[in-house]
Formats: structure tokens, C-alpha cells, sequence
């Protein structure tokens, strides 16, 4: 049997693999200068299948490790991996740990993400209404300010009637709180996160974000383009199959909650209003996993 042949190599553990319908595309091992070199991390071809898929691919992978290594890790589509500052001009640092969660003592440690990119979202008339941010349109010239005072903070008198409409409504939407809801089929809530990303961008290609197939960084003043981005943590919506998303701007946590709480179960949001809505194909969200959700919010 040639997998007795490549026992204990990566070409073995890659053998292991196809037994279960997966492979790896990235074999990781430890640096040797590491107390623990002999720990080694798999990237897979692609987010698992299921849940249940973990137990086997960890003892098919186990079936082929060397005397000499450990499978620790294995991760695909999201990963962050300890920060190593030895042999470096900040010698003695090292952040120690890296993403992922263990589904039981002494196992490997499982670390997967999706991401859902909506693309570009033209608010829409009724959007900004709800949102008490509708500016008319106005065709050339300069726009007349409104009731906006001048100390409006980060609002910067702009001549363009188009740039400076676009300024003002982005402003306003900037002030108010900002969080992603999951929903399941019915449209009931699974639950919100509360967006770590809410702001101006403008496009740059290789910026830092990514959203609608484009890079983009952080605009110098509002303007006409949102990013909004929420990362879903491990475990959070475990057991429940997502099958679309929106953006709730204004809205705020019912009841009593730690402050800075960042995830809120079932409709635990209140007032505000709904932005956008966007089916994905059925994702069922489990422990090993962290769903990322973007988008470009676009005022027209």
C-alpha cells in the first residue's frame, strides 16, 4: 500500500487525507529555535464540510504523523498566527497564541472562516428617510446648508452640490451605531454583531479593506463610500443555519448588557433601521468558524 510507503512525511499525511475527500494546500511546521519545534499545522483545500468532518480528519492525519511531530493546528480562511519577535530587533516578545479553538483536550486546535462580500448597496430613498438622513438630490451648483451647524464634527463645507450632499448624509450615518444581522430562512433574527469597521473609505488598489473586488482605505472625510465589515467570533450562532444578512444602523441592545458587548442573540436590537438585505447560500454556523460580513454602503 503506498500510504505504508510515505508513512510519517507529508506526502503520508497528504495520502491520509484523500481517504476522507480532503487535502491540505500549506504544511507548517514550528521553527526549530521554538520549545515546542515539533508541532506541525495544516492549511485544508477549503472550509469544511461539516462540523463532524474535524474528528475524522484528525485521526487520519494522526494515523500518518512522524515519531518526531504533533498535528497541532489546521485552519482555512482564517488564521492569525502567533507573532514571533525573536531573532529580531524586538528579541524576547512573542504573542503566543494563535486563532482557533480546541473541540477537546489534547485534540488539534480548528480555526475556519467565510466571508460574505456583498458588494456595493445603493442607499435608497427610504433607507435615509428612516434613517433621518435623505438629502434631494441637486443637479450642479452648490448646496444650501440646512439645518446642519457648521461644528457638526467631521463636516467640512465642500463647494460640489453632489460631493457635499454625499458629505452630509455620510455624517449623519457615521453618528449613529452600526451592526450586522444574521438571519435564518424565515427572516428571524439568529442574532447581531456589532461592526468592527464603520467608516469613510475611498478606493486604492491593495488597500487595507477589501469589499465588491477592490481595495480601499480610509477616506480623509466623509464622502460617498461606507465600508462596514462585522467578524463573527468562534461558537457564536452555533447549530444555526444562516441564509442572509443586512446592515441595522441607529438601532441599540435591548436590556441590560456588559458594556462593549459585541454580540447580542435573537432580536436583541432595538429601534433604528434596516439596511440592505442580502441572501448567501445556507451556512451553518458551528464553533470552529468565524463568518466575516462587508460590504460598501454607496450614497448615489
Amino acid at each position: 500500500m503506498r500510504w505504508q510507503r510515505v508513512k510519517g512525511t507529508p506526502q503520508g499525511v497528504a495520502e491520509s487525507l484523500t481517504w476522507v475527500g480532503y487535502a491540505f494546500s500549506t504544511f507548517y511546521e514550528a521553527p526549530l529555535r521554538r520549545t515546542r519545534w515539533h508541532l506541525y499545522e495544516l492549511e485544508l483545500d477549503r472550509f469544511r464540510d461539516s462540523e463532524d468532518d474535524l474528528a475524522t480528519i484528525e485521526a487520519v492525519v494522526r494515523l500518518s504523523d512522524p515519531v518526531r511531530s504533533e498535528f497541532f493546528r489546521a485552519w482555512n480562511g482564517y488564521t492569525v498566527r502567533e507573532h514571533d519577535w525573536d531573532y529580531s530587533v524586538w528579541d524576547n516578545g512573542i504573542w503566543d497564541d494563535a486563532s482557533g479553538v480546541f473541540l477537546h483536550a489534547g485534540g488539534v486546535k480548528w480555526s475556519c472562516g467565510r466571508t460574505f462580500d456583498a458588494g456595493f448597496h445603493e442607499l435608497t430613498e427610504a433607507e435615509l428617510t428612516a434613517l433621518g438622513a435623505w438629502v434631494e438630490p441637486v443637479e450642479g451648483g452648490s448646496i444650501s446648508w440646512g439645518p446642519f451647524p457648521w461644528n457638526t464634527p467631521g463636516l467640512q463645507w465642500v463647494s460640489d452640490a453632489s460631493a457635499s450632499r454625499a458629505q452630509i448624509i455620510a455624517t449623519a450615518l457615521l453618528a449613529k451605531t452600526c451592526w450586522i444581522g444574521v438571519y435564518r430562512q424565515d427572516g428571524s433574527p439568529i442574532g447581531f454583531r456589532k461592526a468592527r469597521v464603520y467608516r469613510p473609505v475611498t478606493s486604492l488598489f491593495g488597500g487595507h479593506y477589501h469589499a465588491a473586488g477592490q481595495g480601499w482605505i480610509v477616506a480623509d472625510a466623509p464622502g460617498p463610500n461606507i465600508y462596514v465589515e462585522a467578524l463573527m467570533d468562534f461558537g457564536e450562532g452555533e447549530g444555526e443555519t444562516a441564509q442572509s444578512w443586512s446592515v441595522t444602523l441607529g438601532g441599540a441592545p435591548i436590556g441590560a448588557h456588559p458594556a462593549g458587548i459585541m454580540w447580542l442573540s435573537g432580536a436583541g436590537i432595538a429601534g433604528g433601521a434596516i439596511v440592505g438585505g442580502f441572501d448567501i447560500a445556507p451556512a451553518l454556523l458551528g464553533k470552529t468558524s468565524r463568518e466575516r460580513f462587508r460590504a460598501i454602503l454607496k450614497i448615489v
